[in-house]
């Protein structure tokens, strides 16, 4: 099916098989955009034609949901009467395939793939909608360890979809808790699926045998599932605890809600984060008791058990003096390595951080580099540029994505967002006047710099078409032009390019007067377009002159 075109979409290769679905990798020609197209099976007792009705009144509700760690879906078509959905594309691998290929993971990578799942499942039960088949097939993680969960149908709380399979497959009822085998899925039943995937995070293995389905549904409903520890070692006895609590047999023992769960998660990790340093840890937990496992030839050495006529003849490695001086150094080491970096050392770091494409060293670059931007510091400046772009990056991302940040949000970067999604839906027009009214807005001196330069940036490459000179004096001298604007085609003509002019002018101070004159321009030219749509309609639609009694019909 390589390069066929199905609807506004080519293909490029197939992505996955199985029997009720196939997925490819497709280019979105007119948007130039990678997604993923998967073709689905429906009901036999349906017809295609019933079927994409219901698919496409489904999608409008699916293409409202943002969330990071949630795949977005673009739309639903039909080709050769087969129905697809067309969504975000992923690169990285199903955590299927990870589990498989690796059997088991840490458990802080574990509590952190949990509190992703954990925050998609939250903002899904806000919505009253739930996953009901959360599984690690249906779990893809990128290379830098983000969470992206497909798979999503419109499933109501307390509704039937309208193609729900009445027969269970084994290798879904794995992850279903005991409610749904009788009465259907709920918020609750999300929260088992993920502790179950969280047991096998950690194990490796499910928390029951898979045998007959009569046979699992009664255990799930009448046994307990195991504990982590019963199969692992080193797992901490509060993450043991959360996932036994989620596969509770009774939903009443389970967390309250995936709120619950995220907030448990992020205690787990302000736990971790409070551990004693390595510096503390050496200094304070060196022991020369401790070394080797008979600590009598250790009492021997500090000279606190009876002598040894043949500790002379020891290895000059085992002696206290040398102990003492491996003690110094070690002591010097940790207090070398907790020394802070020079503010060039700083600097270096975080602009290869902000060169990088991972939004964690983007984020990591603007903590660092805020304190230093406030400071009297003769870097300031550098630092000032830095955590500015580190936030521009961030910026875009977070949109690509539909989502907002807590330590970006504000109502520009909302706007910002908005914009940006009208761009990757290919409603360009709109999108570049969006981008246009922020460039107008948003000071390019003040705390939200990096939204009115990404605008800047993203409005001239959709009005690329339109060339400008550099020189001052010539687009001042196109300003004026525009003035001689007259008729409906004139106008739209002079608005797009002291449109651009603007843009381009904007946040230069060189080129301060020209944005000025350009934008005050633009207001003119808006107000003759108003005059020209008034008059038009009025011509159109001519006043009717009263008649005389006379005049008046019987």
């Amino acid at each position: 099916m390589d390069n066929t075109q199905v609807g506004p979409f080519l293909i490029v290769k197939q992505l996955g098989n199985n029997r009720r679905q196939k997925v490819y990798h497709a280019k979105q020609i007119v948007q130039d955009r990678d997604v993923s197209l998967k073709f689905i099976k429906f009901p036999r007792k349906i017809t295609w034609q019933t079927a994409l009705k219901k698919i496409q009144v489904e999608v409008k509700e699916l293409q409202k949901l943002r969330h990071e760690n949630l795949v977005r879906v673009y739309g639903a078509g039909a080709h050769e009467e087969k129905i697809f959905f067309a969504s975000e594309l992923i690169h990285g691998e199903s955590l299927s395939s990870l589990l498989a290929r690796r059997g088991k993971l840490t458990p802080d990578l574990v509590v952190e793939y949990g509190r992703q799942i954990a925050e998609m499942l939250s903002y899904l039960h806000e919505k009253n909608l739930i996953h009901s088949a959360l599984s690690p097939t249906k779990i893809l993680v990128t290379p830098d360890h983000r969470i992206k969960v497909t798979g999503l149908r419109l499933n109501q709380i307390g509704r039937r979809r309208w193609d729900a399979a009445k027969q269970r497959k084994m290798d879904n009822a794995a992850y279903q808790a005991p409610e749904q085998f009788i009465d259907g899925a709920t918020r609750k039943s999300d929260v088992y699926a993920l502790g179950v995937i969280l047991f096998e995070m950690l194990t490796g293995k499910l928390p029951y045998e898979l045998d007959s389905m009569g046979r699992l549904a009664k255990k799930k409903q009448t046994q307990p599932a195991p504990s982590v520890t019963d199969h692992i070692m080193n797992c901490p006895i509060w993450l043991d605890q959360i996932v036994t609590r989620m596969l509770a047999p009774d939903h009443k023992q389970r967390p309250h809600s995936a709120r619950e769960i995220v907030l448990a998660f992020e205690e787990i990790k302000n736990i971790d984060a409070t551990k004693k340093s390595a510096a503390s840890q050496i200094s304070g937990n060196f022991n020369p008791l401790n070394k080797g496992t008979d600590k009598t030839k250790a009492q021997r050495l500090l000279g606190s058990g009876e002598s040894d006529p043949d500790a002379s003849s020891g290895s000059f490695f085992q002696s206290v003096p040398f102990l003492m001086i491996a003690l110094a150094v070690v002591a010097a080491l940790a207090v070398w390595l907790a020394m802070p970096p020079s503010t060039e050392e700083l600097i270096k770091k975080t602009r290869e951080q902000v060169e990088s494409n991972s939004p964690d060293q983007w984020r990591s670059a603007s903590f660092e580099m805020k304190p230093l931007m406030q400071s009297q510091s003769p870097f300031a400046g550098d630092a000032e540029e830095l955590y500015y772009q580190a936030r521009q990056k961030m910026l875009v991302d977070l949109a690509k994505r539909g989502v907002n940040n807590a330590i970006l949000q504000s109502e520009e970067t909302q706007q910002f967002t908005e914009a940006y999604q009208l761009e990757i839906d290919g409603d360009e027009d709109q999108a570049r006047t969006r981008y246009l009214q922020l460039t107008q807005t948003v000071d390019p001196v003040g705390d939200q710099r990096h939204v009115f330069f990404e605008s800047k940036k993203r409005f001239n490459q959709l009005s690329k078409q339109i060339r400008l000179p550099d020189s001052k004096e010539e687009l001042m001298r196109m300003v004026a032009n525009t003035a001689r604007a007259q008729s409906s085609k004139e106008l739209d003509v002079a608005e797009k390019y002291l449109s651009k002019i603007f843009v381009k002018c904007s946040g230069t101070e060189s080129l301060a007067e020209v944005a000025i004159m350009a934008k005050r321009q633009l207001a003119f030219i808006q107000r003759r377009k108003d005059a020209l749509q008034e008059d038009e309609e009025a011509s159109e639609n001519p006043p009717q002159e009263p008649r005389s009694p006379e005049q008046t019909d019987p």
